[in-house]
């Protein structure tokens, strides 16, 4: 049987990883099955203890966020980040692709998806400030998220590559750029509204 003080314990050990309020629970209850597990074979609850940390030692381990992160977080948690950037960069991709398709087929609507995308993060950003959802040091570290540096990163390159190739550097005249406009907003208006559900998306 495991103590509350020996919970406690448990609990601070994890605190120290920087987990999400969710993955902390969840491996929390991990560590309880398991200790309580091995408790039952004779050991001792601190025996049983750090050799649960030994079996969580690879997933535990700090490490760097992202390339374009300062922050360090257990691998476990980059790993459940990742997988949620992929989905983010997926759907947005899709979306973009039918950008794409409503300009080159039906040009006349493409303005109206741009103004109902900037409205929708706008919108999104006003219920966050509004309803306390988002303090502003949160938006302003998502302003400074990896997937948006990333997105000023590929959109510096494209300006300037198109401009190149086309000998142009008006930006809003080139479609291409218009499409990464798109693109670029898909993944603000995910990141808010991760942030909106408190869904752990910051680094």
């Amino acid at each position: 049987m495991i103590s509350i003080i020996q919970q406690q314990e448990i609990k601070s050990f994890l605190q120290k990883r920087n987990l999400s309020p969710v993955i902390s629970n969840e491996i929390y209850d991990h560590f309880i099955v398991q200790i309580s597990e091995l408790m039952k074979n004779n050991l001792s609850f601190q025996e049983a203890f750090l050799k649960t940390k030994l079996d969580w030692q690879s997933e535990l381990e700090m490490v760097k966020a992202d390339l374009f992160s300062f922050k360090k977080i257990a691998k476990i948690e980059k790993t459940v980040l990742q997988s949620r950037f992929r989905n983010i960069i997926l759907s947005s991709t899709v979306f973009t692709m039918f950008g794409f398709a409503v300009l080159f087929f039906l040009n006349d609507y493409f303005y109206l998806m741009q103004i109902g995308l900037l409205v929708t993060l706008v919108c999104l950003l006003l219920y966050n400030f509004i309803f306390k959802k988002m303090k502003f040091r949160e938006y302003y570290e998502l302003s400074f998220h990896p997937l948006i540096l990333r997105n000023l990163i590929l959109g510096s390159v494209l300006f300037f590559g198109v401009g190149y190739f086309t000998q142009s550097m008006n930006f809003w005249e080139v479609g291409i750029n218009k499409i990464f406009l798109i693109y670029a907003i898909a993944v603000q208006i995910q990141l808010l509204y991760f942030r909106t559900k408190k869904v752990n998306v910051l680094l």
